[in-house]
């Protein structure tokens, strides 16, 4: 039995789980949003189709966490929850490769965050989500959820890599 095991009793590890949820739909609504917008100001129009991508899904991931929030009675944060802090983004000329450099690393922090959320242990889902259905479908979602931040992180990488390719190769 792991040591983590021991100390947590299943209602301190459930309140975990929905820590995380509460974090990631702040991650989401007050972190990703503000750094894309900030990101589609500085850019002027430059890379509007994958910047469009990244902030109307995270719109959408925003709105998949906020339904399995109210079928938990989880409140939507007010406020930054405990662990996350308020970030201002600030562009102000900052080369496109350093923009999408910075938003990749969130891109990867929520993937990661989704993908703890997808394995958290079975027992445990079965205490919150006694339907197997209900299980089920919580699980696809954050499974999604990972999927999508990963296809977020390649949109970034392309920029990102396009860029370094370009300074990089020889004249």
């Amino acid at each position: 039995m792991k040591w983590r095991d021991q100390a947590l009793n299943s209602n301190d590890e459930k309140e975990i789980l929905l820590l995380y949820l509460q974090r990631m739909y702040w991650v989401e609504t007050e972190m990703e949003q503000p750094l894309e917008w900030e990101a589609k100001i500085e850019l002027q129009g430059e890379f509007r189709d994958a910047l469009e991508i990244l902030s109307s899904d995270s719109d959408r991931h925003a709105m998949i966490l906020e339904k399995w929030m109210k079928v938990l009675d989880i409140e939507l944060p007010k406020e930054a929850p405990r662990g996350i802090s308020k970030k201002i983004f600030d562009f102000k000329g900052e080369s496109y490769y350093e923009i999408f450099s910075e938003i990749m690393k969130y891109e990867i922090f929520a993937r990661d965050a989704y993908e703890t959320i997808a394995n958290t242990d079975e027992n445990l889902l079965k205490e919150i989500f006694p339907e197997e259905d209900t299980r089920k479908q919580f699980l696809q979602s954050m499974n999604y959820l990972v999927t999508e931040e990963e296809r977020h992180r390649t949109i970034c990488a392309e920029k990102v890599g396009g860029y370094s390719t370009i300074i990089s190769s020889p004249r």
